[in-house]
């Protein structure tokens, strides 16, 4: 299967190169490990874990958390403690109270409503109804004739806590983009680091999520690591031979399908034309 993928990839960007009009200049690679071993076939997620989270990366390095509840009791995730550190060590919270406010006018309705609803985040967890709590709607009434114009507003903020019923999952309230591991922001000089080590990387982050079960009596913390454990960037010669230059990065990185997440990137000389493939989920459990 691995060799058919980059057959296939060689007659895609041999058939882009040979018509003229787009250029490849380089073939990037860059894989993410986190600092514990990933969960396997053989050696899944336990069955007494209380909580597992996927991270699935976009090729434009967008982080997204998805938390599994794996229990029978309600989970209660607490957004003001739960953050992203980036690479230059900056924590940023899931929690952002500010309150955004957007407005829409209707000249022609006869009768419209007005309404604003402070759970910006209902649903985002997949939960609706009594257990979840995710939605606390506030609905202000307001009516217009014909000729007159009415503006609905609605005022959308964070909630501190949210909730995930027994056995349930849902992606956390934000995205968080990593500099340095996306295709829009990796560095395409020539470069060989098939294998780099979690002190020399050039981009370490981390996530923290922060749960209860006993209803926000107490609470604990999962606390993910990551780093990025490969980069490999080749430059395409002259007459646009871009499969030689697959082969130069599978020559020094023969293992670069089986790392738990990584990234092909192609850049090119049209922006439409910009071509990337990445592969992966990352795990953690307590």
């Amino acid at each position: 299967m691995k060799q058919i993928t980059i057959f296939l990839i060689c007659l895609l960007f041999t058939a882009c190169s040979s018509s003229g009009g787009l250029q490849t200049t380089n073939v990037a690679y860059v894989s993410v490990k986190t600092r514990h071993m990933q969960p396997t076939t053989s050696s899944p997620i336990p069955d007494n874990a209380k909580i597992a989270v996927a991270y699935s990366i976009s090729q434009n390095g967008e982080f997204t958390a998805i938390v599994y509840n794996r229990t029978s009791e309600i989970m209660t995730i607490d957004q003001t403690k739960s953050f992203f550190v980036g690479p230059n060590g900056k924590s940023i919270s899931y929690y952002d109270p500010t309150v955004r406010t957007t407005s829409t006018t209707d000249m022609s309705s006869t009768t419209k409503g007005g309404s604003m609803n402070l759970g910006s985040i209902a649903g985002v967890l997949g939960i609706g109804g009594a257990i979840g709590q995710l939605a606390n709607g506030i609905n202000v009434g307001g009516s217009g004739t014909k000729g007159t114009a009415v503006t609905n507003a609605t005022y959308v903020a964070d909630m501190p806590q949210v909730s995930l019923a027994p056995y349930s999952n849902g992606a956390m309230s934000k995205v968080f983009t990593v500099d340095g591991i996306g295709s829009n922001t990796l560095s395409l000089f020539a470069e060989i680091k098939p294998i780099i080590k979690e002190n020399e990387s050039f981009c370490t982050f981390s996530f923290c999520v922060s749960y209860s079960l006993d209803g926000g009596t107490t609470y604990e913390k999962l606390v993910t690591n990551f780093y990025a454990d490969s980069k490999v960037v080749v430059p395409v010669t002259p007459n646009g031979n871009v499969n030689e230059a697959l082969r130069q990065i599978y020559r020094v990185k023969p293992d670069l399908w089986y790392e738990p997440w990584w990234l092909l990137y192609f850049p090119s000389n049209i922006s439409e034309g910009k071509k990337s493939l990445c592969q992966g989920l990352l795990y953690d459990y307590q």
